[in-house]
């Protein structure tokens, strides 16, 4: 097959998050396989076409929010060259929305990772009562109540409309389809189980199972809906019980309930009594995760994910895991048989079950091994590149059987510089970074 994948995120230029990682090695995999792939992503610094270990990427210089636009002409004129037989791209930007608008009779296979949406809703932070006070009392002095913001309406959303447009919905959990299906009226006979393929690095692999650090790490961006406050709460209870264990962690520092912070100098100051316990690295380059997983548990207390990559990340190293149950990473876990779930936003689950895993470190490492095992058993090539081919052909008989798409006043709307939301809250400082 002749296979396209639209997306804004592509390492090294946008390797902004699982999108870039995703779309490198799903890419990969199909060249394997032995198909034609090409990669139509975004740049902070340059538009250029190069051939990259057997994969065209074409790239154009754009800000996230006019990358749809930007590249739909690239796309048009490549497709009438190749003739792709089928076209990906993501849920989050509806990045593919300009192109297919365009090319009404491509095949159309949209990947669920985490519409804007939620992305938004997870992004929010609760108010406080000093807070709620501190409103009320200004909206007295006032004499009326400032206006809400409107609820959530998937009629209005963008991304829906382009998901709409979809031959075939491959969703990488369980949880996100059925969130989806819920949520934005998907039918669910278009929706179809395709987890990402995982390529581990061989440094990974190389890491061993019987380790003793007395080290916990977080690997992921340092922001409230990956869960790092309910981390910091966890802190105190863990030392209390085992005070030799560092905690280190790994990512970039985003915003921090404090306007004046960000979140490692929030952490710093909440953990200032631990502080000799604490470990920040700041950002790292995709390729040297690696090194930091020499670790005895990783924690992943996200308040939802619709996969993580990290989590696969941490099974492929052997790694014992304590992660959130809400959404993908249970399912990469087993529901618990190959790693500690914990439910997300409570710090005192979250810290019994770090402590579980230091109390026993023999059934740290037996669970470390099984989860490794279970990524080289389950997210293997040779699986996932079955499904996401029969994904592809699924798309393109629906296509064929249907005809061209009609174009929709929505459709237009998402071309428009602007028109869809980015990613929450990313910025071309973070490219390459975890």
């Amino acid at each position: 097959m002749k296979i396209a994948f639209i997306s804004y995120e592509y390492p090294p230029d946008t390797a902004v998050g699982g999108i870039a990682t995703y779309v490198q090695q799903a890419a990969q995999m199909l060249v394997q396989r032995g198909h034609q792939v090409e990669v139509f992503a975004g740049s902070d610094t340059q538009t250029s076409s190069q051939l990259v270990d057997g994969i065209w990427v074409h790239r154009v210089q754009a800000p996230r929010s006019c990358f749809a636009g930007a590249i739909a002409p690239v796309f048009v004129e490549r497709h009438g060259s190749i003739q792709f037989d089928v076209l990906e791209g993501p849920d989050c930007g509806a990045d593919a929305a300009a192109a297919v608008r365009s090319v009404p009779d491509i095949p159309l296979v949209l990947k669920l990772h985490t519409p804007g949406y939620i992305l938004a809703a997870l992004g929010k932070e609760p108010l406080s009562w000093p807070s709620k006070l501190r409103m009320a009392a200004g909206a007295i002095r006032r004499g009326k109540w400032l206006k809400r913001p409107a609820p959530y309406d998937p009629a209005a959303d963008p991304e829906r409309h382009h998901a709409l447009t979809a031959d075939e919905i491959a969703a990488p959990s369980l949880a996100i389809a059925q969130r989806l299906i819920i949520d934005w009226g998907l039918a669910a006979d278009r929706v179809s189980h395709v987890p990402y393929p995982y390529i581990p690095a061989p440094a990974l692999l190389a890491i061993p199972i019987e380790t003793h650090t007395h080290t916990v790490t977080f690997v992921g961006r340092l922001e409230r809906r990956k869960g790092v406050l309910d981390l910091a709460a966890a802190i105190p209870h863990v030392l209390r019980h085992h005070p030799q264990v560092r905690f280190r962690f790994v990512g970039p520092a985003w915003n921090s309930p404090h306007p004046q912070m960000d979140m490692q100098q929030y952490l710093e100051t909440k953990l200032a009594p631990y502080r000799q316990t604490l470990e920040f690295t700041g950002a790292v380059p995709l390729h040297q995760i690696p090194d930091h997983l020499t670790t005895d548990i990783c924690v992943f207390p996200s308040i939802w994910e619709s996969y993580g990559l990290v989590c696969v990340e941490a099974m492929a190293a052997g790694r014992g895991i304590v992660a959130s149950a809400a959404g993908g990473m249970a399912e990469l876990l087993d529901q618990g048989q190959f790693g500690r779930l914990v439910p997300p936003q409570d710090p005192r689950q979250l810290a019994i079950a770090i402590i579980d895993l230091l109390d026993h470190p023999a059934e740290r490492m037996r669970l470390g091994q099984a989860a490794r095992d279970r990524v080289l058993a389950t997210y293997n090539l040779k699986r996932i590149g079955d499904l996401q081919e029969a994904s592809y052909r699924r798309a393109i008989a629906h296509r064929q059987a249907l005809g061209p798409r009609p174009v929709s006043a929505n459709a237009q709307s998402m071309t428009t510089c602007g028109g869809v939301r980015p990613r929450w809250g990313r910025t071309p400082q973070e490219n390459n970074f975890v």
